[in-house]
């Protein structure tokens, strides 16, 4: 599985000032090749536009709109630049004389709102070079009026942002007594790291915004142990391992093809656990057992598939059964209600792997079972309640689990259109991929019956779990708009 490092804002700047003090980089040659980077990137993109104006600041964000601006004017397109102040780095200073020699001059805000009130509609495509992602104070009252008119002109038919979107800060999300204004970047082009900040960039529901990664000769690999770095990745997706895994070897037998004990479904709700069971089996498991608290499971089992195992118990009878030691997989919480009394402080036995889903997700306070394999697999509704924090971001998300999952050594995957995976260990990866399909009753359910199946083929958590989330990410492929989970697994079954 392809991973990719995120950094901080305060790592990107460290592996900055690397390049410059140890790899010999000057300054301005590192802004020449970030606007050479993107000039390239956007090659199409700068055709479609009659008129191109670059919104500069006064830090290397502004330097690196005024490298752009120089190589689009030499390249012969109509680019126009305009800036809230002069520069005050150095390097931004150069670039600033050389667009003033080349363009003829640089507009400043009051020419920049006279040029804007008289533009046509749609005519201008618009670059954000405004704040970089080292900004951390409170936006000036003049930096607002520019963003929100930004924002709400007709002027501007497409935002490109460099490095972030000015005023973005992820961390002020859902809190009800701050305004976070910000650029709405139809696209962010990311310069020399991949931004820990940028992720979960949004302002349209369910729309993640196009950041594009543009390398320009950082020290990533050279000196990353030179940096404070917190073992963020971003995931890559990788369908066709997350396939080939799954599929049988001819020397399996029911139990190395996969074993797996599932716990839930209590009266009225029995067809959460069925359904997480069923991903399972169907997804090649060889041998698995539903324990539930309904009188009425084995009803519901045996009219599915008479050769499956069911039984009516509590979660303590769980451990007494004698398939209970022959499995080293167990699934508890799809049709739950309420947290099983007897999984608080359960030492989870050496060698065996739990996953806590939906009622089996614990409320604050709540002590969690004991074991060096455990993943919980909480929505964001569950994790503040688990928590007893709000979370209104991934970042903020990250701030609470960085802590919690070290001290009660659990694995987290957080799933919302940005999923979220903590370890113990305090590495922590990221998922990117909002599915639509999924938004629909069940689809947790399924999710743990997969993960279910990929960890019992002995894979560790850190890997099972990115498996897991390309594997169901294949029904993005279904033409159904609004698929069961029924379908949906139906639609999996059919790839292996």
């Amino acid at each position: 599985m392809k991973q990719k490092p995120l950094f901080t804002n305060i790592e990107s700047k460290h592996l900055d000032s690397l390049a410059i003090r140890d790899l010999g980089f000057h300054e301005e040659t590192l802004m020449g090749m970030a606007a050479l980077s993107v000039f390239h990137a956007n090659e199409d993109l700068w055709k479609t536009a009659e008129s191109i104006w670059i919104l500069c600041g006064t830090g290397g964000n502004g330097g690196d709109g005024y490298a752009l601006a120089h190589t689009l004017y030499q390249e012969g397109y109509k680019v126009k630049c305009f800036s809230t102040a002069p520069n005050k780095s150095e390097a931004g200073k150069f670039y600033e004389s050389l667009v003033s020699k080349t363009l003829g001059s640089t507009g400043n805000l009051d020419e920049f709102y006279k040029e804007w009130e008289e533009a046509e509609e749609d005519s201008v495509l618009l670059v954000d070079a405004l704040l970089g992602t080292g900004f951390q104070g409170e936006l000036s009252e003049e930096l607002k009026e520019l963003i929100e008119t930004i924002n709400e002109s007709d002027v501007f038919f497409y935002r490109l942002s460099l490095d972030t979107a000015s005023g973005w800060n992820p961390y002020i999300l859902g809190k009800e007594e701050k305004t976070n204004v910000f650029v709405y970047a139809d696209s962010i082009e990311e310069l020399g790291t991949r931004k820990w900040e940028n992720v979960g960039f949004i302002y349209e529901k369910d729309s993640i915004i196009p950041r594009y990664y543009e390398s320009i000769g950082f020290p990533i690999k050279t000196h990353l142990n030179e940096v404070t770095f917190s073992n963020r990745y971003y995931l890559e997706p990788d369908p066709e391992s997350a396939i080939q895994s799954l599929k049988r070897k001819n020397k399996d037998h029911k139990y190395s093809a996969g074993s797996a004990i599932f716990y839930g479904g209590e009266t009225g709700m029995e067809g959460a656990i069925l359904l997480s069971e069923e991903a399972f089996s169907r997804l090649g498991g060889g041998i698995s057992k539903i324990f539930s608290p309904s009188s009425q499971i084995s009803s519901y089992v045996l009219k599915e598939d008479l050769s499956k195992m069911s039984k009516t118990s509590s979660f303590s009878d769980l451990t007494s059964d004698p398939f209970f030691t022959k499995t080293k997989t167990i699934v508890v919480g799809p049709g739950l209600t309420q947290y099983p009394k007897d999984l608080e402080g359960w030492t989870l036995s050496e060698g065996k792997k739990l996953i806590l889903d939906a009622g089996a997700i614990p409320s604050f306070g709540t002590k969690l079972p004991k074991g060096n394999q455990i993943l919980l697999t909480p929505h964001v509704g569950e994790l503040n309640r688990m928590t007893g924090k709000i979370h209104g971001s991934i970042q903020s998300a990250y701030d609470t689990l960085i802590e919690f999952c070290p001290q009660n050594k659990v694995y987290v995957l957080l799933k919302s259109f940005v999923s979220l995976l903590v370890c113990p260990d305090g590495s922590s990866y990221i998922w990117e991929s909002p599915n639509p399909k999924l938004a629909t009753m069940g689809t947790g359910d399924l999710l743990s019956g997969i993960l279910a199946r990929y960890l019992s083929l002995d894979l560790n958590i850190p890997d099972a779990v990115p498996l897991a989330l390309s594997f169901l990410d294949h029904s993005k492929q279904l033409e159904e708009p609004y698929p069961s989970a029924h379908q949906i697994l139906k639609s999996l079954v059919e790839l292996v």
